[in-house]
């Protein structure tokens, strides 16, 4: 799915016909990440939370803030090189707020917008998902961890008592702690969809960035993981039918959808409501249904390097139609396409799954600190630089 989420995306940007509809893969990233990391953070409860907040963050670290940060200097300094007096003049300040999770805010300051038809968007545009999605994780992790501690309680008094509690999510006991998280993250994300609808229309380019109108995406992803994990998968036949239902609707939001659309509001049902369909159903699918077809190797590679492909492809199709004399056509697309998948694959290899899997920066958290510090120093360091070179 994350394969299928990003080559919609990179489709969009890059201008392939049908595809107009293509940002919805940032709405299937959010379903997927909220699925993913909720399953995570439900292990991680029987460590407690001051060390399995502490793990969690550490990660996040490792798996994001490296190839991240590697894309914000070599952006900012290839547009220095390339583009000189021609360079936007926000792009140093984008970067600074991009390596601080912040690109969203960012972007709803200076008025950049992807939808704008002869407004050249700022070349680190594509941050402002992954500022919405750790933005969530700022407060969502210390939700389950809450929940978690609301049912140790319980059953530390049930075993006071003589009472048995067995089953229920991991490190959520029974029934109490799987309540508060689903009752918690239900009211949230309804107060952000209802924000979202009203936003759309009122005020679009604020409601595309904002988290406070997407972090009910990422909630269904958590909804259903907290209400699957612990229990049978689906029957074959039933999911079988779930995912080519998901299918069907994705289909639907694709053809519909295009750069005119009031959205996310009630629209980004239909991307949200197909993520959930395929998660659920792909539990059981067959080996040629559609769970299978996701399965293949080609598509399960890119998935793998789903997320260097989404930092690095947007400056990759940008940044060549902001030279003096703009690189457009098929055959720079194409080159372009190439490039994108060449330099994702190298900081996928190179540089993520080194840092991801140190064993020496899983088991030291400062060093870990220290990792984030030298980032965004480098971040920094690159767009005062430049831009002090460009006034």
């Amino acid at each position: 799915m994350r394969a299928v989420a990003v080559l919609l995306v990179i489709a969009n940007h890059a201008g392939v016909p049908g595809f107009a509809g293509g940002y919805i893969g940032v709405d299937i990233f959010f379903v997927v990440s909220g699925y993913v990391i909720t399953q995570l953070l439900l292990r991680e409860t029987d460590k407690g939370a001051r060390r399995g907040l502490a793990d969690f963050y550490s990660r996040r670290v490792r798996r994001i803030v490296p190839a991240a940060t590697a894309t914000l200097v070599a952006t900012v300094v290839t547009a220095g090189l390339l583009l000189g007096a021609r360079t936007a003049p926000n792009l140093p300040g984008d970067i600074r707020w991009a390596s601080l999770f912040g690109a969203n805010f960012r972007l709803i300051r200076t008025g950049s917008n992807y939808f704008v038809p002869g407004l050249q968007p700022s070349l680190i545009t594509q941050f402002w998902s992954l500022a919405v999605e750790e933005q969530f994780y700022l407060a969502f992790p210390l939700l389950v961890f809450v929940a978690a501690g609301s049912s140790a309680v319980r059953r530390r008094t049930a075993a006071a008592g003589g009472v048995s509690m067995a089953g229920g999510v991991v490190g959520l006991g029974g029934g109490r702690g799987r309540g508060v998280l689903v009752a918690a993250v239900t009211a949230g994300a309804a107060v952000s969809l209802w924000w979202s609808v009203h936003l759309s229309s009122a005020e679009p380019a604020v409601a595309y960035y904002s988290p406070f109108t997407r972090f009910w995406e990422l909630a269904v992803g958590c909804l259903l993981a907290v209400v699957t994990t612990g229990r049978p998968r689906p029957r074959r036949r039933t999911g079988a039918r779930a995912a080519w239902l998901g299918t069907a609707v994705l289909v639907v939001a694709l053809v519909v959808l295009d750069g005119h659309s009031v959205y996310p509001g009630w629209l980004a049902c239909l991307p949200c409501g197909a993520a959930a369909l395929l998660l659920w159903g792909g539990s059981s699918g067959t080996r040629w249904g559609v769970p299978g077809v996701l399965s293949r190797r080609p598509l399960v590679y890119l998935g793998d390097i789903s997320y260097s492909l989404y930092l690095t492809h947007f400056a990759w199709l940008m940044l060549p139609e902001q030279l003096a004399h703009p690189l457009t056509g098929w055959w720079w697309r194409a080159v372009e396409l190439a490039g994108t998948l060449a330099t994702a694959m190298l900081s996928y290899h190179l540089l993520e799954n080194p840092v991801r899997r140190s064993r020496r920066l899983a088991g030291d958290r400062v060093a870990v600190v220290l990792v984030l510090c030298v980032c965004v120093a480098a971040s920094w360091t690159a767009s005062l630089v430049v831009g002090h070179l460009l006034v």
